[in-house]
């Protein structure tokens, strides 16, 4: 009798544990495809955010993107395409969490930035931001007076910005030996030339479908990061220099 019951007693048990292994195993498999549901939807995200332009005219969007932290976040939100916290744009951008609250506060009154999703994190609710749009590209020509000083931000911005970037990986960055290997890690030119307005405008075109191309690369967050700034402008000579020179008198 006691051998009986001992036996019966086990097989509950291996009947229980036997339950508790394919509850575990149902509960991992409804996890696993609320993963790969999120995944899939993070990439149609993507994919669409990869078509959105979008063309900034109003003074008041402009002066939004006059800040070279705005810029940033902007930047790193577009990069992947992938929503991040003010925790996570911190450790990206080497910021002060706290000090990124309220750029993010205006760049989403701005419409250029939108909550993706959030969450409870050790009692704290967290936000994760994406970005409306996978470029923005700035036309001031409806208030050129207004959006000055905004413009000249936002260019010194981006280039401040971007030499900040540039230096701190060359800091941090081993020298190649083999000249091919170093043009892989980087490149820096500096142009400057008088040439046919013809050749210039021909010029300008292909970089601009080059720049296109880029954009309409997919992103691959296992890929190489690449990081780059495309300038490119025909300078104004000072009236007093386009002027011609007097002629000399004759005695």
């Amino acid at each position: 009798m006691g051998s009986d019951k001992t036996t019966s007693d086990l097989a509950g048990v291996f009947h229980v544990a036997r339950r508790a292994v394919e509850d575990a195993r149902t509960q991992v498999d409804q996890a696993l495809r609320e993963v790969h549901e999120e995944v899939a939807g993070a990439r149609e995200q993507v994919a669409l955010l990869q078509e959105v332009v979008r063309t900034v005219t109003d003074v008041d969007t402009i002066k939004a993107l006059a800040d070279p932290t705005r810029l940033a976040i902007l930047r790193a939100l577009t990069r992947d395409g992938l929503p991040k916290s003010a925790k996570e744009l911190a450790e990206d951008l080497d910021q002060p969490q706290t000090k990124l609250y309220r750029h993010l506060k205006v760049l989403q009154e701005a419409g250029l930035i939108e909550p993706a999703e959030t969450r409870v994190v050790s009692g704290i609710v967290e936000t994760k931001y994406r970005a409306m749009q996978s470029q923005v590209s700035i036309n001031p020509a409806e208030n050129l007076d207004e959006t000055r000083e905004a413009m000249f931000n936002v260019i010194a911005g981006s280039l401040n910005d971007y030499r900040d970037r540039m230096l701190r990986s060359v800091e941090f960055d081993k020298p190649e030996a083999d000249e091919e290997a170093a043009k892989k890690r980087g490149i820096l030119i500096n142009l400057s030339a008088t040439i046919s307005v013809e050749r210039a405008d021909d010029f300008q075109r292909r970089l601009e479908d080059l720049i296109t191309e880029f954009d309409e690369f997919p992103r691959d967050p296992d890929g190489v990061r690449v990081e780059g700034l495309v300038s490119w402008f025909r300078p104004r000579m000072p009236e007093a220099a386009q002027a011609p020179a007097p002629e000399a008198e004759s005695a």
